[in-house]
């Protein structure tokens, strides 16, 4: 059984300040997958991160979310969560609670 591709950047550029971060970068994740980005600092995983999280806009390509191009929508109408380092951990929280506040406050319900 093959699983199909559920979120992939498509030939994506970044650039700041005229310099690119990301070039012509390519990342198919599919269904069901658990995936992980390593590499060293500078690299690109941060940025790759927010191109996902629309915190950051493609200057070329596209961010495919369950066959949909979301690269052109705003952080807050994307069906995606991000969870920042422990400086931005609520601290009176477990990390299931940390993970799942996101999800609370869209509505979704407990048993999805």
């Amino acid at each position: 059984m093959t699983n199909s591709a559920f979120l992939s950047l498509d030939n994506v550029t970044k650039r700041y300040q005229n310099q690119d971060v990301l070039r012509e970068f390519d990342l198919t994740i599919n269904d069901g997958e658990f995936f992980t980005i390593l590499g060293p600092s500078g690299c690109g995983k941060t940025t790759i991160l927010r191109l996902i999280a629309g915190f950051e806009k493609p200057d070329e390509g596209q961010v495919v979310l369950d066959g949909q191009d979301i690269a052109h929508l705003s952080a807050e109408h994307r069906p995606t969560n991000t969870v920042f380092q422990s400086y931005a951990l609520f601290p009176h929280m477990t990390v299931f609670d940390n993970v799942a506040f996101g999800l609370k406050m869209s509505g979704v319900k407990k048993a999805k």
